[in-house]
């Protein structure tokens, strides 16, 4: 943060508390040349709703055809021009009430599809001391996540730093994931452990526990299996009605 802007926020401190938000965006808030910054961080018809609030925008890029649903919240805690900390890709849809809070990198690939209130955790506080408050303790550097193109994270699903899921898995409602997952695996539960495998032979799901080693080597990869769906699935029509409250009832 330059020294003007801390200079600012010194003097809003002194200031009744209600002020600050109106006064906070009158200085900083959306003008022209920040509507133009921040379109060039985004993909072509992409969609972020109005409420969603993302901090660190210079370490953030949005591919084409995403939305971003209403109240979701991108952090970047470690912010260095010229690094990127959060990409999500084309053809992507992130749920109500999700939140993103980086460490290295936080990597959503192409045609992922989040529910309400999923999180991303890519780092936490120091808690080195009981002595220190951990609101001023400081940040982790943390660990990358990565989730593989065409997963789907349903409800109120958690993903620890160091987690990578691999392309085309599913991961049921209330899940905390605190140890990778293999692509082609439907896995749930707290901690999350893989439960399906998806079969190429049978082409259906099939009980982890009989799952081979052959059965594993037919898994495309991942970007053999993006190129499949780009094939089948050019003109997908992202889901802006169900963003969020401004559009209505149906």
């Amino acid at each position: 943060m330059n020294s003007i802007k801390r200079t600012i926020l010194n003097i809003f401190y002194l200031m009744p508390w209600k002020l600050w938000g109106p006064c906070y965006t009158l200085l900083f808030g959306e003008r022209k040349d920040l509507h133009k910054f921040r379109k060039s961080r985004t993909g072509k018809r992409t969609y972020i709703d109005p409420s969603v609030r993302i901090l660190g925008w210079e370490n953030v890029v949005i591919g084409d055809n995403t939305v971003l649903s209403e109240d979701v919240w991108l952090n970047i805690n470690h912010r260095k021009e010229g690094h990127t900390r959060i990409i999500i890709g084309n053809n992507c849809h992130i749920g109500i009430r999700n939140f993103f809070s980086s460490g290295p990198l936080i990597s959503i690939k192409d045609y992922c599809f989040t529910g309400i209130d999923c999180h991303f955790l890519g780092c936490g506080h120091i808690i080195e001391s009981p002595f220190v408050p951990y609101i001023a303790s400081g940040l982790t550097e943390g660990a990358k996540i990565e989730i593989g193109v065409n997963c789907w994270l349903t409800t109120s699903v958690t993903v620890h730093q160091g987690v990578s899921i691999g392309h085309g898995s599913i991961i049921g409602a209330r899940s905390v994931v605190h140890e990778s997952i293999p692509p082609f695996s439907i896995a749930v539960g707290n901690p999350c452990k893989v439960i399906k495998r998806f079969d190429l032979e049978k082409m259906k799901w099939i009980d982890a526990k009989n799952w081979t080693d052959g059965q594993e080597s037919m898994i495309p990869t991942e970007n053999e299996y993006k190129e499949i769906l780009k094939e089948e699935y050019q003109d997908i029509s992202p889901a802006i009605i169900s963003t969020g409250k401004r559009f209505g009832w149906l």
